[in-house]
């Protein structure tokens, strides 16, 4: 179901006089969010009389008021098939292993209706119709990649597959090795981070080191040193949520270009002055957090034989490897 967009229309009442304008929609529209009208305010489309009005606006009786909303679309509305570019790294009838660009998101959720990983799939026509794994707003969906993350996922294209493929990630026979550069000096390699894993007491939204998360642990092993980061490889050995992310961060070592874990300008106050200009340089390479899935393994659903893919780095984690490589330890 796509957004639509409609025009609303309001002559303030006696009731309304001296009351901010956003106030008033929001009472008289309750089917649009606070959010959603301050949202289109800030787009420029609320009139007041015909004239652009702010959201603080008082009104007084007789005022008209106009402004585009956007119908918010049903959460429980199926995702819709678009004609997005993947890159496939494989494919056959029960799979696909696909390496995922850094920007997409895996499946639609709020904010994210379209133009995600999932609408791509349903644009190629591959899902069985009747399939568990093809249902709901994550078809085929085995495991996820954050948004900035780039790299190999398996997608299934039967209910017999996604059964078996979500089997082996439960019992971590499906395997996943990641590429990542840390700021800092990684000072054990392999290092085996165990630290339960769950969400923030401070942020929600966000995930954390803490005593009621969940039991996790990322093995690392340092493949380059550089003057103020090192490249590194890490393995899951649990597959939670930010895992990678939040590890190294807890541990000092935030994966370089990470707004949500303390990987980018903040980290840059407490390097060696000396370097500042360097890390600065890094992060203007990277829109996102320089995090890389590199390699996948698991059992073929079908016959059982091992099945193993690799794809080398994207442009922009090379870049600043490249310009990483300049300033040597």
């Amino acid at each position: 179901m796509p957004h639509t967009s409609e025009t609303i229309r309001y002559t303030a009442t006696d009731d309304d006089a001296g009351t901010r304008v956003d106030r008033v929609l929001a009472e008289r529209f309750p089917d649009f969010s606070r959010s959603q009208i301050q949202r289109a305010v800030e787009a420029g489309t609320l009139l007041v009389n015909d004239l652009p009005a702010k959201s603080n606006q008082k009104l007084a009786e007789g005022d008209l008021i106009s402004l585009v909303l956007t119908r918010p679309e049903s959460p429980d509305a199926p995702p819709q098939a678009e004609d997005l570019p993947l890159d496939i790294v494989y494919e056959d009838d029960q799979l696909l292993v696909i390496n995922k660009a850094a920007g997409m998101v895996v499946h639609p959720a709020a904010g994210h209706r379209t133009g995600t990983l999932v609408n791509a799939l349903l644009g190629r026509g591959i899902f069985d119709a009747d399939a568990e794994g093809a249902s709901g707003n994550r078809p085929g969906i085995v495991h996820r990649l954050d948004k900035g993350t780039s790299g190999l996922m398996v997608v299934a294209k039967t209910e017999s597959a996604h059964r078996l493929l979500a089997e082996q990630l439960k019992d971590r026979s499906l395997t996943r090795v990641y590429w990542a550069v840390c700021w800092g000096k990684v000072k054990k390699s392999p290092w085996v981070i165990d630290q339960p894993v769950g969400r923030s007491n401070r942020d929600r939204k966000r995930m954390a080191v803490t005593e009621r998360g969940r039991a996790a642990q990322t093995t690392v092993t340092v493949v380059e040193r550089y003057t103020v980061a090192d490249w590194i490889e890490a393995k899951l050995g649990s597959g939670r949520t930010h895992q990678i992310r939040v590890h190294l961060a807890h541990a000092g070592h935030p994966v370089v270009g990470d707004s949500e874990y303390g990987g980018t300008g903040d980290h840059l106050k407490g390097i060696d002055p000396r370097w500042r200009l360097l890390g600065r340089a890094m992060l203007k390479l990277l829109d996102r957090p320089a995090l890389h899935a590199r390699r996948i393994a698991f059992l073929h659903p079908a016959d059982q034989r091992p099945m193993e893919f690799e794809v080398p780095l994207p442009a922009d984690l090379t870049a600043l490897i490249d310009l990483c490589r300049e300033k040597p330890v």
